[in-house]
């Protein structure tokens, strides 16, 4: 499709094109967030502005901005799209980092991502000004707000021509996102142009082929979400953002918006949406059509391997609209198990096969030789995706990134049809008289008892270094859950070595804003 020429359109980008295609039809809403919506023109005048804002702050090729706004706001995209078209990068100041349970950071932890990353300056929308400015105050980094103004028609703000927006460089620096912490100190992604327009066009690609148009987000714009966003707008949908994942707004809004047709959650958001509906009564396909809820064709979902005991009960509800994602910031996304694949026991294990453009080696962690199928060891990943390395760190880059590939860190095995099954990270695997125990396969085998909810398995090391297991589980208030009989039946399907010492029964199990148990939490007060 031919599309008119704007002020934006010598950047030659993902962001002059999803503009443009907002421009085409400016009056239609595209983005609904905290009950309001926002049409095509909104988000381009909000982009504009900022635009100027941060080009009278003078922010130019390759400065970074640091982008302060409320959670999963409209303006955490429009700042973004305007550093982008002034050769700028971004990161984000606000859930920045999922492990973190509020939803600002600390003050200090905000001010070492301005020093690791440079920033030239806080973007901060109206309702993080004061935090902005305490930031400023502390760290010395400017403030850059838009001013209250007349809005003007699409195309037509002052102050801005078509020789403003910077041409689009695919090597430059993009994005620093960062890592959840959950196996330390958060770390610093640095994403090209290139890396980021490959994900958007890789879910430009399953939007397609699943005919799949307005979404409903719930997980943090700030990480990897994102790119699957600018791939919705490129493909001519709508967004729902919710702030957080609320499984009750959840099915309210897919049950009142008939256009929600796909959505991406964390694993353990699946479990918490089929643990609801089956709190409403709702527990079979008729069900889930009667409740309004069958407009969803995708439910796209990931973060951490999925038992296979739940995501079949997601199956029953939902029947082939569950796709599971596996995908790590370094290197975007890897694998899928597509919704045909859900209805494959044999399969209900493994993560899916890889995208086309994305190869996938298992590989002997020490030799480095890969391995044949069937044998265990460490998933090595190469991808157009590829995060360029650490920011600030290049020791760690220089061990993650050889040759091409990136050394997830993750142990699986690949089977003789290319289906990856996980089996933990090399870094969790607690060792138990000599017997490496993978957390996540003793979750899947807890996760399969009647009753349990959700599951956590960590390590715990005594006063002499040796590793024990400890569990922690949620079950439904409704069924009677025997620890004993879960004990008995982990030392008859796996081994007696992989029995937790201690079973902690919660009436909640703590998640953290990623949607993942929170295990830093649960091994600091369930030792």
């Amino acid at each position: 499709m031919s599309l008119p020429e704007y002020w934006w359109s010598t950047s030659r980008s993902y962001v002059s094109e999803v503009l443009s295609l907002l421009a085409a039809t400016p009056d239609r809403d595209v983005v609904h967030w905290r009950g309001k919506a926002f049409s095509g023109g909104d988000l381009i005048l909000s982009v504009t502005e900022t635009f100027l804002a941060l080009r009278n702050r003078g922010v130019g090729k390759g400065d970074v901005v640091a982008i302060l706004a409320a959670p999963n706001s409209p303006e955490m995209l429009t700042a973004r799209y305007a550093t982008h078209l002034l050769g700028g990068a971004v990161c984000y100041l606000r859930t920045i980092n999922p492990g973190t349970r509020t939803t600002v950071l600390p003050l200090d932890h905000q001010i070492q991502i301005l020093r690791e990353t440079e920033a030239v300056t806080v973007f901060a929308d109206a309702e993080s000004s004061e935090r902005a400015t305490e930031l400023a105050d502390a760290s010395g980094v400017p403030v850059t707000l838009v001013p209250d103004g007349e809005r003007s028609e699409v195309g037509q703000v002052g102050g801005v021509d078509a020789s403003d927006a910077v041409s689009w460089d695919p090597e430059a620096l993009a994005f620093i996102g960062f890592t959840s912490g959950s196996t330390g100190r958060p770390k610093g992604i640095r994403l090209s142009g290139r890396a980021w327009e490959a994900t958007v066009s890789a879910w430009m690609g399953v939007g397609r082929e699943y005919d799949c148009a307005s979404i409903l987000v719930s997980t943090p714009l700030s990480h990897g979400v994102a790119a699957m966003v600018d791939a919705v707008f490129a493909l001519g949908g709508a967004l729902y953002l919710h702030e957080s994942f609320d499984v009750e707004k959840f099915v309210d809004t897919v049950s009142a918006e008939k256009e929600v047709s796909w959505t991406f959650m964390a694993t353990n958001h699946v479990f918490q949406l089929i643990d609801h509906l089956a709190e409403r009564g709702i527990r079979d396909p008729a069900a889930v059509e009667a409740a309004g809820l069958s407009s969803l064709k995708r439910i796209v979902y990931g973060g951490s391997p999925a038992a296979p005991a739940r995501i079949t009960q997601a199956f029953q509800l939902f029947g082939p609209a569950l796709a599971q994602g596996y995908a790590t910031s370094e290197s975007g996304r890897i694998t899928i198990l597509t919704p045909q694949e859900h209805g494959d026991p044999e399969l209900a294990a493994t993560v899916g096969r890889p995208f086309p453009e994305v190869e996938v080696v298992v590989c002997d962690s020490k030799s480095g030789a890969q391995l044949a199928a069937g044998e265990v060891g460490e998933v090595r990943v190469r991808s157009p995706q590829l995060m360029d390395g650490y920011n600030d760190n290049p020791e760690l880059t220089a061990q993650v990134l050889r040759d091409g590939w990136y050394f997830t860190g993750d142990i699986g095995r690949l089977d003789e049809r290319g289906y990856l099954t996980l089996l933990g990270r090399v870094a969790h695997v607690i060792k138990v008289g000599g017997v490496k125990v993978h957390p996540i396969v003793l979750e899947a085998e807890i996760l399969s008892h009647p009753g349990v909810r959700h599951a956590a398995v960590y390590g715990v090391q005594d006063a002499d270094g040796s590793d024990h297991i400890h569990a922690a589980i949620e079950c439904d208030p409704a069924e009677v859950v025997d620890v004993d009989n879960i004990r008995a039946r982990i030392a008859e399907t796996l081994s007696p070595i992989h029995v937790p010492e201690k079973i902690h029964v919660l009436s909640a199990l703590p998640m953290n804003g990623n949607g993942k148990p929170d295990k830093v939490l649960l091994k600091s007060q369930y030792s």
